[in-house]
């Protein structure tokens, strides 16, 4: 094995050495994909959620109740997606 290895011509261990770093290339873009979809997703119920409470204020100040109401249970709703639990908002 070793004698193999080191008769390899400089075009062998281009080659090689390519097939490794596209391998290593693809193995860590796939395992960033799955924690970039999940920071993603947060992210865009995090924005939700600082729309939702905006709106409420705005409902408040108009004095819109029936609106502030959805937007609690819209409040409520992604705090618990977001496990931020039982807090009163």
């Amino acid at each position: 094995m070793y004698d193999k290895i080191m008769n390899m011509t400089e075009k062998d261990l281009q080659t090689l050495g390519s097939f490794i770093a596209k391998s290593l290339i693809e193995l860590a873009q796939d395992s960033k994909q799955e924690d970039w979809l999940v920071e993603d997703a947060i992210d865009q119920l995090v924005g939700e959620l600082a729309r939702c409470m905006t709106l409420q204020n705005i409902y408040m100040e108009r004095e819109e109740y029936e609106k502030c109401a959805v937007m609690k249970l819209r409040i409520k709703d992604i705090n618990d997606k977001l496990g931020f639990g039982d807090d009163e908002v």
